[in-house]
């Protein structure tokens, strides 16, 4: 669980040591690989990530959920990774008629914004911020505050996602200032922000 914690933060060393560290204790379960499985994906390391998969595929080969929702995700951010972000986005859409979590809606908005859909990838977000109080919503909640974010300034609404990276800041206003993903967020505003400046300076001079 922890690995896949720091994972969503871009903690991506830590998530794998911590994935590491709870494979050599031997006792795997469903839920740890395929939340591992996942923090491997998101750090790029795609051969422990298919290795997981293969082993939760064993594992829980008669369990709906580990065939249907927990696999795709797993294959899903392993595609997305690779490029293939369209497929990555296509492979969870079954998923949803079998669970609907935080999780699922998360990374089929990033699978849609790493295809280049941003209305699409919005449409996600907001149906995560919209399950308020389901599991993991601290974390992801924030998350999805800052994939809006995203989303509106690759569709070129600069407001609207100035709004939604302060949103995010709003809600991590006490957060670890080191936290990558946090610091990789201010990188951004602080250029929409500074791409925003000549326009409207641009916009009074015409006036």
């Amino acid at each position: 669980m922890r690995g896949q914690l720091e994972s969503l933060l871009g903690n991506y060393g830590s998530a794998r040591r911590a994935c590491r560290q709870a494979g050599e204790l031997g006792k795997d379960s469903t839920t740890e690989l395929w939340r591992c499985a996942e923090a491997f994906g998101d750090s790029g390391d795609l051969t422990q990530a298919e290795a997981l998969a293969a082993k939760l595929d064993g594992m829980g080969s008669e369990d709906t959920i580990e065939q249907k929702v927990h696999l795709p995700l797993i294959r899903s951010i392993i595609e997305r990774e690779r490029g293939n972000a369209t497929r990555a986005a296509d492979l969870l859409v079954p998923a949803m008629q079998y669970e609907q979590t935080l999780d699922l809606f998360y990374r089929r908005a990033q699978a849609y914004l790493a295809a280049g859909e941003p209305a699409k990838a919005t449409d996600d977000f907001k149906k995560l911020l919209g399950h308020r109080g389901s599991g993991w919503w601290q974390v992801y909640a924030p998350l999805a505050q800052l994939g809006v974010a995203r989303a509106n300034a690759m569709g070129g609404d600069r407001e609207n996602s100035r709004k939604a990276y302060d949103d995010f800041f709003t809600t991590w206003k006490d957060a670890d200032p080191n936290i990558p993903i946090l610091r990789q967020a201010k990188a951004e505003y602080k250029k929409l922000t500074a791409a925003a400046s000549p326009a409207t300076s641009a916009s009074g001079k015409k006036q």
